[in-house]
C-alpha cells in the first residue's frame, strides 16, 4: 500500500536578469537542483539540504538562507518575476485523510519577501 507523504519544497526562481550571485550564495546551505539560462530567462530550482520533515520547516529554512544573503544577491531576488515555494507531495491511498500545516508566521514571512506558494502532487507510481 502506498502512503501519502510530504516530499520537499522547491524554491523556484525565474528572472530576465542574471541571478548567479543569488544562486551561488544559496548553494552554500541548500541544494541547487537546477540552474540554467536561455535567451529569455535565468531559472533556478533550489531545495533545503537539511533534514526537513514538513513544508513549514522547509519554507522557514529557505527563508533563513535568503535573509542571510548579501545586498547584491537580494537585488537579484527582487529582479525575479517568479519567486515560488513549490510544496511537493507523493499521492497515495493511505491515510484516509492527510494534512500539513503552514503556520501564520510562515505565511507572513513568505509575504514579506514577496514570494508565492504552489502545490505539486505526484501521482502514484512516480517519485
Amino acid at each position: 500500500m502506498s502512503e501519502i507523504q510530504f516530499l520537499n519544497v522547491d524554491l523556484e526562481l525565474e528572472s530576465k536578469n542574471d541571478i548567479s550571485i543569488l544562486v551561488n550564495e544559496l548553494a552554500k546551505k541548500t541544494t541547487i537542483l537546477h540552474f540554467d539560462k536561455d535567451d529569455y530567462r535565468h531559472f533556478a530550482r533550489i531545495e533545503a539540504n537539511s533534514d526537513i520533515t514538513s513544508p513549514d520547516q522547509a519554507i522557514n529554512h529557505l527563508c533563513e538562507q535568503l535573509e542571510s544573503c548579501s545586498r547584491e544577491a537580494l537585488k537579484q531576488w527582487l529582479s525575479c518575476k517568479k519567486r515560488t515555494f513549490d510544496i511537493g507531495f507523493q499521492s497515495g491511498r493511505n491515510p484516509k485523510c492527510f494534512n500539513q500545516a503552514i503556520k501564520s508566521d510562515t505565511l507572513l514571512r513568505i509575504s514579506a519577501i514577496d514570494a508565492g506558494i504552489e502545490i505539486t502532487i505526484y501521482p502514484l507510481g512516480n517519485k
